[in-house]
């Protein structure tokens, strides 16, 4: 349960869209608005001109074009489609699907099913989405997003090996799109298939290089190998691309601190906290990285804003709990690992660490309640053996004692050894 806050991306990669001419759509604007002034019936002018004022992201002004258009001719499906995605993009996605089911009335086309996705997938319902990605794969077999995206939904149900084949169908059939290598990573990233995801990534690499996802992304791969050098490497490529890209400053002070470095960890926390003050994660890596270097009541104060911000997480009372160990205050780290545990009661090290405290404090009937409920959860750990053993002869349970000693001596603690000739003879 010993946790390193660290961040994954699991959202799909998208290519970066190329910057919009604003100044080509707002001259369409004026175009359209002409024609419109000399012909105030012309469907298709009103749609134009709504499709402009979309790409100018002024939805709501689109909207209203779209509006028109369908007003005149009720049979616009394309009309009906971009409405929804206006609607969309200003997260009204109710009035989205109502659009898109709208389209498909008119017309059951690919891209009206595959709009209507991307929109239940907005809405988290992404058996829904699946579905009728279902349906534009079946329209239009060749569309490699479609695939793309329907791999992403499955992902996300946990449907890796469907996934799979999905994004395995998009590189088929155009294999120099990066969006499905790069999810098939995050995929095989999450099923442990690391040497699989560091081929992905790296092919992402070559075909967007200047994409800081790729690094960050590849990072993960390289730190869940150990290889933290490398990984850190790849974060630190990633925050050159993006100097304020919070999640690989975490990553990479998660594996500085693998490394011991742990003042380099604290700096990347440093960097964290000023991007964003209300980042939980800074604060909690900080804390680690001064438990390391034995600042323990610094690594308290980052604790404590750690779980401010997340109060219903066991491991901010757990590591402060142990920092309170650590510092001899005893009677505070009962009382925080005690939270750690209401929170999470199969939290294993809180109960070994809650037996440590009330053995420091002679509470030798709660020191064995907690190494027993540890060892409920960690079976075959010695040390909780010994230690219990000891707990249990200090109450003058010798029988008792003595059988802990043996279990410690079984499962490889080298003290349960002596303690067993010592006082088992």
């Amino acid at each position: 349960m010993k946790k390193l806050a660290v961040l994954l991306l699991f959202a799909p990669l998208f290519v970066k869209a190329q910057n919009t001419d604003s100044v080509k759509y707002a001259g369409s604007v004026k175009y359209y608005t002409k024609i419109i002034a000399d012909k105030p019936g012309d469907a298709e002018a009103y749609y134009k001109r709504g499709i402009a004022k979309s790409k100018l992201k002024n939805y709501q002004e689109a909207i209203k074009d779209f509006d028109k258009a369908i007003a005149l001719n009720p049979k616009y499906d394309d009309a009906f489609i971009d409405r929804g995605r206006a609607k969309d993009n200003l997260e009204d996605y109710k009035g989205a699907i109502a659009d898109y089911s709208a389209a498909i009335l008119i017309k059951p086309t690919a891209i009206a099913y595959y709009e209507r996705a991307v929109t239940k997938a907005h809405m988290d319902d992404h058996k829904a989405a699946i579905l009728d990605f279902d349906k534009s794969i079946a329209l239009d077999p060749n569309d490699e997003d479609a695939y793309n995206e329907r791999g992403v939904e499955k992902k996300i149900l946990e449907d890796y090996k469907g996934a799979m084949a999905d994004y395995a169908k998009a590189i088929a059939i155009n294999p120099t799109g990066p969006n499905p290598y790069y999810n098939r990573g995050i995929a095989e990233n999450i099923t442990k298939n690391y040497t699989a995801a560091m081929a992905d990534f790296n092919k992402v690499a070559t075909l967007t290089p200047e994409d800081p996802d790729v690094y960050y992304s590849r990072g993960n791969t390289k730190r869940y190998t150990k290889n933290y050098q490398a990984a850190i490497d790849d974060y630190t490529t990633a925050i050159k691309l993006s100097p304020d890209f919070i999640n690989a400053y975490n990553n990479r002070s998660v594996a500085k601190y693998n490394l011991k470095d742990y003042a380099g960890a604290i700096a990347d926390a440093d960097k964290i906290i000023a991007l964003d003050p209300k980042y939980a994660d800074g604060y909690y890596n900080r804390g680690l990285a001064q438990d390391g270097l034995a600042n323990y009541n610094d690594a308290i104060e980052d604790y404590t804003k750690y779980i401010t911000l997340t109060p219903k997480e066991a491991d901010g009372y757990f590591k402060r709990g142990t920092s309170k160990l650590n510092l001899d205050d005893d009677n505070g780290a009962v009382e925080d690992l005690n939270k750690a545990i209401v929170i999470d009661k199969e939290y294993a090290d809180a109960y070994y660490n809650l037996a440590l405290a009330k053995r420091s404090l002679n509470d030798y009937k709660g020191a064995i309640e907690g190494y027993t409920k540890y060892i409920a959860l960690e079976p075959k750990d010695g040390d909780a053996f010994n230690n219990r053993g000891n707990a249990k002869r200090l109450l003058g349970d010798a029988t008792g004692a003595c059988e802990d000693f043996r279990k410690g001596v079984e499962y490889g603690n080298t003290q349960a050894v002596g303690n067993l000739a010592k006082y088992c003879k």
